[in-house]
């Protein structure tokens, strides 16, 4: 009997600096992207989207930060218009709205069940989004914790989907943070770093299996509305 040896796909990034420093985005894969506030994760994120719906993937993008019409605003000052592609039922966008919540541990538990529950039995995207994961971590247990991140690993292998998840790495402790990179297929952390009198956004790509080339350790960018996320040399950014 022959064995049908499943290939791993790679989402090419449509930045011809970000493809050739990172190399694309295996799916399947359950990618953890990290750092502090304003360090540029939604919009490393946002840029992963449009490269997905460029090739023709469907996206769901659960957000605890936007409503609708902000995210769209958001993409499209970046030259990133999805409009289209949300009128036509390819980006899914599902507002999550936390901040009234009364939070503890039985609703962190609850949100983290229905988050799974809806990605496992109604969606039908090849790449899911859920931007982010900060708020409902600070309450949830590590029993809860990590059964969210090992039922997401399975789907993401049994489903052939790609995930991303955003986390500020202050929201759980250092331990817990270790066990959930090594679930996940990639890791890249976000970083703001003060250079030459100049702030800079840096991306590290800690790993990325499955990716067809090399990953770069270290990516210095800054955010230009007139077109997306610009790659700087590291030592134009320190100048």
């Amino acid at each position: 009997m022959d064995i049908i040896k499943d290939e791993i796909e790679t989402l090419k990034i449509e930045n011809p600096e970000l493809e050739r420093l990172i190399g694309g985005i295996p799916i399947p894969s359950l990618i953890l992207v990290e750092g502090e506030n304003d360090t540029g994760k939604s919009v490393l994120i946002q840029h992963f989207v449009w490269s997905a719906l460029k090739q023709g993937k469907k996206v769901s993008y659960i957000t605890t930060e936007n409503t609708i019409r902000s995210l769209l605003d958001q993409m499209k000052n970046l030259t990133w218009d999805v409009t289209t592609f949300f009128l036509q039922g390819r980006l899914r966008i599902l507002p999550l709205h936390i901040k009234e919540v009364n939070w503890n541990e039985e609703v962190a538990k609850y949100f983290l069940l229905t988050l799974m529950s809806y990605i496992k039995v109604a969606d039908d995207s090849q790449v899911v989004v859920i931007d982010s994961l900060s708020y409902i971590m600070t309450f949830a247990n590590v029993k809860d914790t990590l059964s969210f991140f090992s039922e997401a690993r399975n789907l993401v292998d049994q489903e052939r989907k790609c995930m991303l998840m955003s986390i500020h790495p202050f929201v759980l402790d250092s331990n817990m943070m270790t066990r959930i990179r090594s679930i996940c297929d990639g890791h890249i952390t976000l970083v703001k770093k003060l250079m030459g009198g100049n702030t800079v956004r840096m991306v590290e790509v800690a790993k990325m299996r499955g990716a067809k080339k090399s990953t770069s350790n270290l990516i210095s960018f800054e955010v230009d509305p007139n077109f997306g996320i610009r790659v700087v040399p590291i030592s134009q950014a320190r100048a």
